[in-house]
């Protein structure tokens, strides 16, 4: 059960909340809303974030941002990708970007909403570990992160009161939480958690855990290129059976997992923003034919390459 005390908002707060700092109207349910949902972002930002008592259910949507849903008062369904997760008060579910979901809402109740692109972090280097846990659907509660749910119920809190408060440095320190938010989970989940009140602290040079963050770097460039888990277990001078375990430690999946998420994202924008011919789009992912650049999609995304293109395509 999560400590209620971490994420009580007082009355004052739950008023403040209410309004947009930059006093956008807000989102209105529509139950026939299309399935790709455009962020509306404050001006000059990538992010938005919701105090939200609305009572109306969500029909299945996705969108380029990734959302992080908590719970406040009353529990919470939200289904990803066919998966459902029932959030209780106080849970933390983060939603990567582009994932199917729906949000079922009680008749009552209230949550946050946080929508924000993860571009900017994605900058730093240090962030490609994070960003392949990101990857697939996170829960953090004090059932499931017991060690480093209060610090990121904590972070999450800071980050509402920042986005809401009248700081001119409030983007730096909403950012600032995020990082750190993002940074405590990442190393709780590859087991490098700090002791108490020390900050996280990056892999010595050398390291199994360094050599993985190079070796996603090097990824990040080198996707559709033909790389074998050999291959990459020789980069990082580490024998196949401890690259294995170390790199799944590190990203939450295996090689080719990981190989497939950064094809298939990159195929995504190519789908959306070109009119080249899936073939030649499968070519430039890594695929060396498109009976396989198909099914792989089609697991990732529930539909074939030409079905996404047709629904989200806006390429010339």
């Amino acid at each position: 059960m999560n400590p209620r005390k971490l994420f009580a908002l007082t009355e004052d707060q739950k008023k403040a909340y209410q309004i947009q700092p930059d006093e956008f109207p807000g989102f209105t349910h529509n139950d026939t809303m299309e399935e790709y949902e455009l962020t509306p972002y404050v001006d000059k930002t990538t992010l938005r974030f919701w105090y939200n008592t609305q009572n109306g259910s969500f029909t299945t949507h996705w969108h380029d941002a990734q959302e992080i849903i908590i719970p406040l008062e009353e529990e919470f369904l939200v289904t990803v990708q066919n998966v459902s997760y029932r959030l209780q008060p106080g849970d933390i579910l983060l939603i990567p970007p582009g994932e199917l979901h729906s949000i079922e809402a009680p008749s009552a109740g209230s949550r946050f909403i946080f929508l924000l692109e993860l571009t900017l972090f994605s900058q730093f280097g240090d962030f490609l570990r994070t960003r392949a846990l990101l990857s697939r659907p996170v829960l953090i509660t004090a059932d499931t992160c017991p060690e480093i749910y209060e610090t990121e119920i904590s972070l999450i809190m800071q980050t509402a009161a920042h986005y809401w408060g009248a700081s001119p440095s409030k983007l730096l320190l909403i950012y600032a939480c995020l990082m750190n938010f993002y940074a405590h989970y990442t190393d709780y989940r590859t087991g490098q958690s700090p002791a108490p009140g020390q900050a996280p602290v990056r892999p010595r040079t050398g390291t199994p855990s360094e050599k993985i963050i190079r070796l996603l770097e090097y990824l990040q460039h080198h996707y559709a290129e033909s790389i074998t888990l050999e291959e990459a277990a020789r980069q990082t001078l580490l024998s196949k059976f401890y690259f294995t375990r170390i790199f799944k430690q590190q990203t939450g999946q295996t090689f080719y997992d990981y190989l497939s998420f950064l094809r298939i994202q990159a195929a995504e924008v190519l789908l959306k923003d070109t009119s080249i011919p899936v073939s030649e789009v499968a070519a430039a992912c890594g695929y060396a034919n498109v009976s396989t650049f198909n099914r792989t999609f089609r697991r990732y995304r529930e539909c074939s390459p030409s079905r996404y293109r047709s629904l989200y395509g806006h390429g010339t």
